[in-house]
């Protein structure tokens, strides 16, 4: 066969194109650190990174929500230690107060003591983290606790305040009312609309990982109690005690009836250091909650160092698929560049000269 001129002009273009392509596609593959730039260069290794991405991107947001159980069980736990606190003052204040010793006077400074530690207890149970409230079950947009003044009457017909904590708006203290005030007034003031009634659990529950949910948060009634064995109602009847009442009220609501029926019975206080078993009852509720949230805290910290785990192991492997290897791709394109360089001189001696040349 016959080679001619052209032919070998048009095979020379050909070569340098293809080695100029070969030593661009080296250089872009160091600029860019990467294996392929277009799912075409490479299909296998496009499916696989969309693969490993996700799988990145779906641990990354697992993460996120580790750290935020993390941070709301680290608030919670921090509010419980607090309320373990209070309750430690209070205990060592119904001791002192127990004492025949003691003068009016030191007990109207304990009693003052007490309402203070009652509503440092108000604010430890209306804690919040990050704008959500962490003891409100379902509601964290609302504090679910608050100390209300409710208006009753006396046997005299006067009117006398006290002051009763309500969950959420509705009455969850109902033991330890003022033993003066009437029962009528009591069960008018006190009915089921307003009482807080306890339901279902209320969970906030958070995905963490592959099908594995966790439930942030602890319910307040599990750390003060219910209506009728209630932190707050300690509280109530230690105060009665210190002001020297010897008997208190309880209001109870039956929702079994239609219409619903409120009944007050009357309690007496024998002698201070009873409100002791008290004291000891809400304490130890408050241990039983830390120790479940501590259980809850250890499993969620294991399955974050399982994340990390799943985090680094994606990683590398999404890694591994697009990442180039920067010392082989510097020697590709140093091989790119010869070659090409080489192509370049050969064509210049392959291409013969034209007749404008000869006439230069």
């Amino acid at each position: 066969m016959r080679i001619t001129n052209n032919m070998i002009v048009a095979n020379t273009i050909k070569n340098l194109n293809n080695s100029a392509s070969r030593m661009n596609e080296a250089e872009e593959r160091i600029s860019t650190e990467k294996k392929i730039s277009l799912p075409s260069d490479d299909p296998v290794i496009a499916t696989r990174a969309i693969k490993y991405r996700s799988y990145v991107d779906t641990v990354e947001q697992y993460q996120k929500n580790t750290d935020d159980v993390t941070s709301w069980q680290s608030t919670t736990d921090g509010a419980l230690s607090d309320l373990s606190d209070i309750m430690g003052q209070v205990r060592t204040l119904v001791v002192k107060a127990s004492s025949d010793t003691l003068s009016d006077s030191d007990k109207s400074a304990i009693k003052e003591q007490i309402s203070e530690l009652q509503k440092n207890a108000i604010d430890v149970m209306n804690t919040s983290y990050g704008g959500r409230y962490i003891f409100g079950g379902y509601s964290t947009g609302d504090a679910p606790y608050a100390l209300k003044s409710t208006s009753l009457t006396d046997s005299s017909g006067d009117s006398i305040d006290v002051n009763l904590v309500t969950f959420k708006g509705k009455y969850v203290s109902l033991e330890g009312i003022d033993s003066s005030a009437t029962d009528s007034s009591i069960e008018s003031a006190i009915s089921a609309s307003n009482v807080y009634s306890t339901s279902s659990a209320q969970p906030i529950k958070v995905n963490v990982g592959f099908d594995t949910d966790v439930t942030v948060n602890v319910e307040g009634q599990d750390v003060v109690g219910g209506a009728d064995s209630n932190l707050f109602n300690t509280f109530n009847k230690i105060l009665l005690a210190l002001n020297g009442n010897t008997s208190y009220k309880t209001a109870t609501v039956d929702t079994s009836t239609s219409p619903a029926t409120t009944t007050v019975s009357t309690s007496s206080i024998s002698d201070m250091s009873d409100l002791l078993t008290d004291v000891d009852a809400d304490i130890t509720r408050i241990s039983t909650a830390q120790s479940t949230l501590g259980a809850s805290m250890k499993n969620v910290s294991m399955i974050s160092d399982r994340l990390d785990n799943a985090y680094t192991t994606y990683t590398t492997l999404m890694s591994n698929n697009e990442d180039v290897d920067i010392s082989k791709a510097t020697i590709e394109s140093s091989s790119a560049e010869a070659v090409y360089n080489a192509a370049l001189a050969v064509g210049a001696k392959a291409i013969s000269k034209t007749l404008v040349d000869y006439l230069a």
